[in-house]
């Protein structure tokens, strides 16, 4: 048996964000993948047996990894808003520094090839956001009438949507519309 080449995986799985930001998971083949990452199909057979178990192991490396970065910098010890812009705003640059990352994992949370499992696991993923805003409405700072998951989905369209724009259409978000944008998010949700 080879030695799987761990720089080969970051090819493939860097060829795989290329395809899917290009054609939709639905129009990523094994043979397209192979001829995007400059090797032969058999080779690509080596580290993946299937295009499902591609997915799957894309989907589990940048689940963890985004985690990671939503939460970077959060303290639950500082002031209600500062902890909730930081979170917000890590939010918005994942977004844009991701971005093909982010799509892929949108649209894998949205496609038949998630698994049971893995869709817990992305619903899991907003554990840490809702805990916030649980913590926002015991502080009776942000609106306690309105469910926690429209809260959540109201401030992550948004920032979708910033994001998107600012790396498809040339909308630049510099410090000045970043906190414009999070006083709009914050103006929405605040009591």
């Amino acid at each position: 048996m080879r030695v799987k080449d761990y720089n080969k995986i970051a090819l493939i799985y860097n060829a795989s964000l290329d395809l899917i930001h290009q054609e939709g998971i639905a129009g990523l083949t094994m043979s397209k993948l192979a001829q995007k990452a400059g090797m032969a199909i058999g080779t690509l057979y080596i580290y993946f047996r299937n295009k499902e178990e591609l997915l799957h192991k894309l989907y589990l490396d940048f689940r963890e990894k985004s985690q990671q970065r939503f939460l970077q910098d959060y303290d639950e010890n500082e002031p209600f808003k500062i902890g909730l812009k930081k979170v917000w705003v890590n939010y918005l640059k994942h977004r844009i520094e991701h971005h093909r990352e982010s799509v892929f994992l949108e649209q894998y949370y949205r496609s038949p090839y998630i698994t049971p499992e893995q869709h817990a696991m992305a619903e899991n993923m907003k554990s840490p956001v809702h805990e916030i805003i649980r913590r926002g409405k015991r502080e009776m700072l942000i609106k306690n009438h309105v469910e926690d998951e429209m809260l959540f989905l109201a401030m992550i369209g948004f920032i979708r949507e910033l994001a998107d724009e600012s790396v498809t259409n040339d909308y630049q978000l510099d410090e000045q519309r970043i906190e414009q944008a999070f006083k709009l998010s914050w103006d929405m949700i605040k009591t």
